[in-house]
């Protein structure tokens, strides 16, 4: 299995925030939040909304993969659930039932919103805890819903997104990125499905998150699901797929499928990407002794680190 890098992980996530630090092997981050449920054998529904278990579950999964991230939040309807949309969360991933409140979009303050969703306040609450537990520098990465995703969820794929609903979506991610990294994430991955209509407005919502990322000194994050755009935000860390990868001069990531049958092709294939994601969650029914083998394969990648 991999050894921890003579500069943690966390120190060099900041580094990249910033656009600094020696080029070095990528760390392999993949979404793995529901499957550590099968530590448990209970549903990925109800260990995410129990911090205590929640936290007791990832750190278990992380020892058995031999990783080094803690997936403390992943894009799994908790912020639309928090804003007032209809979610089904018996089902994994959870789904998206019925659109919030026109009105959603007027919201200001959010200091007591994300309580709203009992898997959100579960969220944050274990990442505060395993910041505070764990030795050394942990690596905490809040995989969250990107605002162009986070509207469709709200007000339904057909509605128009004008400035407004935009701006709100910039104020409420912020508001949120705020919450993980002052209870101790240590980076913020933005994730979107598809590139949104309005790509200036939509450009300004990713401003207002990654100024809060970095006052609190850690990168936010852009991967897209299926897709790439022409080009990437500057105000965010581009995670593009590996055949895009060559185009980036920047410091940047890499966004990879999320089947663990073809992590065994990274090493040697990441050029110069500095941390590998997955864009979704991985299957929660996928068997801890598969992603055991993916992951020390992929692993492999993080020797030279």
């Amino acid at each position: 299995m991999s050894t921890a890098p003579a500069i943690p992980w966390r120190r060099r996530l900041s580094e990249l925030g910033r656009g600094v630090g020696k080029p070095h092997a990528p760390l392999f981050a993949p979404l793995l939040y529901g499957v550590a449920a099968q530590i448990e054998a209970l549903p990925p529904a109800e260990v995410t909304a129990d911090p205590t278990r929640l936290g007791k579950c990832l750190g278990e999964l992380r020892r058995a993969l031999g990783t080094h991230s803690f997936v403390v939040a992943a894009p799994t309807a908790m912020e639309a659930e928090a804003l007032g949309a209809e979610v089904d969360r018996e089902t994994w991933p959870p789904r998206v039932l019925g659109s919030a409140s026109p009105g959603v979009i007027d919201l200001t303050d959010f200091d007591e919103v994300w309580s709203r969703s009992e898997a959100l306040a579960a969220s944050i609450e274990a990442t505060r805890r395993l910041a505070k537990t764990q030795s050394g520098e942990p690596v905490l990465l809040a995989a969250l819903t990107g605002p162009a995703g986070l509207l469709a969820e709200l007000l339904g794929e057909g509605a128009v997104l004008d400035a407004a609903a935009y701006e709100f979506a910039g104020r409420a991610l912020a508001a949120l990125a705020r919450q993980y990294a002052q209870a101790g994430a240590s980076a913020i991955l933005l994730c979107e499905r598809q590139l949104p209509g309005d790509v200036a407005a939509w450009s300004g919502t990713l401003n207002t998150i990654a100024n809060i990322a970095r006052f609190h000194r850690i990168p936010a994050l852009l991967a897209f699901d299926g897709c790439t755009p022409l080009e990437w935000p500057s105000a965010v860390i581009a995670c593009p797929a590996p055949e895009h990868e060559a185009a980036h001069d920047k410091p940047h990531g890499l966004t990879v499928a999320a089947d663990p049958a073809s992590w065994a092709d990274l090493a040697g294939n990441t050029g110069s990407a500095r941390v590998v994601f997955t864009a979704r969650e991985v299957d929660a029914d996928a068997s801890i002794e598969t992603l055991t083998e993916a992951c020390e394969a992929a692993l492999d990648m993080e020797r030279d680190a």
